[in-house]
């Protein structure tokens, strides 16, 4: 399942930016531009991390982020523009997870995002509404999970791990079936039609090279 984050920033230019930047890293996004919309939003919505701004109509980031300790243990990355020490160890203090002052780089808040929901991307996968576990082998297409057989996530692990890369068929059968694999290559061909069918509309990112092999390739999703 995808990872709901609740940004409360009255801020509607960098909200709508800090949205953009999360949903493209593959998460849900909800949102509110006071704190007691934020609350609101806190109890409707049971986001798995907060973003909180400082400086917010109603009720201040503060305020929120006593009460929302009060009742969970959710990740709090506070956003604000107030850049003293004083400030970021009040922050901390009340029980926020981590504290990034405007303006800030985009890049570095989806790291920090990260971070705090523990996504390790030696262990995992996700672009957009496709998530991918290395370890469990459990692949999530827009919420829904896919069932996949040993060879199925063998065979996604692989191309995923060394995406941008053509592989023929001859290299997929020995990675996936063993160098003593000793049938038709015509098995990698119905082995990709699987996958792709459990994919759903991100089923082009495994490309067919004509003549060469195939390819994973997240560019192919650019137009959804």
């Amino acid at each position: 399942m995808k990872k709901r984050i609740l940004i409360v920033e009255d801020e509607k230019d960098l909200e709508r930016v800090v949205e953009d930047t999360l949903l493209r890293e593959g998460f849900d996004v909800v949102k509110a531009f006071d704190g007691e919309k934020g609350l609101d939003a806190f109890y409707l919505y049971n986001p798995d991390l907060i973003l909180l701004d400082i400086n917010l109509p109603q009720k201040n980031g503060w305020e929120v982020c006593k009460e929302i300790r009060g009742e969970s243990n959710v990740p709090i990355i506070m956003m604000t523009a107030r850049d003293s020490e004083i400030d970021e160890l009040k922050g901390l203090s009340i029980g926020a997870d981590d504290y990034i002052t405007k303006p800030f780089s985009l890049k570095i808040l989806a790291v920090k995002v990260k971070k705090a929901l523990k996504i390790d991307h030696n262990s995992s996968y996700q672009f957009r509404g496709l998530s991918f576990d290395f370890k469990s082998g459990e692949l999530v297409v827009d919420g829904e999970k896919m069932e996949l057989t040993r060879r199925e996530i063998q065979f996604l692990e692989y191309m995923i791990k060394n995406k941008g890369m053509i592989f023929p068929r001859e290299t997929l059968l020995n990675e996936i079936w063993g160098y003593d694999f000793e049938g038709n290559d015509r098995v990698v061909d119905t082995l990709v039609k699987r996958v792709r069918k459990k994919m759903g509309n991100y089923n082009e990112m495994l490309r067919t090279i004509r003549g060469m092999g195939y390819l994973f390739d997240e560019s192919k999703t650019q137009s959804f």
